[in-house]
């Protein structure tokens, strides 16, 4: 009796469950608006499905060389850079060169010149203590010979054997004086003899001052050098260049 009253319960309920499913079957669904953390979740954890489309690609731009323009803008590099450099010096400066002197004398005039408001440069080199009258190597080589300059009537010469830099050359005087140098010189290029040279000979080293600044500037070195009449004041001379006559 007992089982009877069992079996007939679930019999009951199974058919609760079938009407319950059938009759909520047409109800709408329900739906979420919240996302949920889970969710939010699950979109973190997935960003390759996030959507793309509004991304645009970069746009990389192709290299291009042009090179006449290159080597234009170098050729406009170098000009700006001469430009400054030209500009940089003072196209009104002058220089005048002071010496020789030995060290001792050199400090005086040093002391002399430091109320000077110009450039003032000390420099050492040897001085020359005579003048060679010569015809260079290449003329000696091209057929001058010792006899050919005593046809023209030349009796001071001699051909330099000896080591150095006159080696090969014929000296034809040496002078104390570089104007009776220049005489010599002269005196030979007119008895038809080209190519004749004049070569410092030079001795002990010396200290000069190298003075550069403005005309005015210049102009006041004459009050200095009145006051302490050592030596001479003229013109910057290049090492190794004559004075010009």
């Amino acid at each position: 009796m007992i089982a009877r009253l069992c079996v007939a319960m679930l019999l009951l309920l199974n058919i609760a469950f079938f009407a319950w499913g059938y009759w909520g079957a047409g109800q709408p669904t329900q739906t979420f608006s919240e996302s949920g953390l889970r969710s939010e979740l699950i979109d973190i954890e997935r960003p390759w499905q996030a959507d793309t489309s509004a991304l645009s690609p970069v746009q990389v731009p192709s290299a291009k060389i042009d090179l006449k323009q290159g080597q234009a803008d170098l050729a406009n590099a170098i000009e700006t850079a001469s430009n400054l450099v030209v500009q940089g010096v003072p196209l009104n400066q002058q220089c005048r060169q002071w010496g020789p002197f030995v060290s001792s004398e050199a400090d005086r005039i040093a002391e002399a010149l430091k109320p000077w408001g110009g450039q003032v440069g000390r420099v050492q080199r040897q001085v020359p203590v005579g003048y060679v009258v010569y015809l260079p190597k290449p003329v000696v080589d091209g057929g001058v010979t010792l006899k050919k300059l005593a046809d023209k009537g030349v009796r001071e010469m001699f051909f330099i054997s000896a080591a150095g830099p006159l080696q090969g050359t014929i000296s034809l005087g040496l002078f104390r004086d570089l104007d009776r140098a220049r005489l010599q010189q002269k005196d030979i290029l007119a008895r038809g003899i080209t190519g004749v040279e004049i070569r410092e000979r030079l001795g002990p080293s010396r200290v000069f001052f190298e003075l550069r600044g403005s005309p005015a500037q210049v102009a006041g070195l004459q009050g200095i050098y009145d006051l302490n009449p050592k030596s001479e004041l003229g013109p910057c001379v290049a090492p190794g260049k004559l004075p010009s006559p």
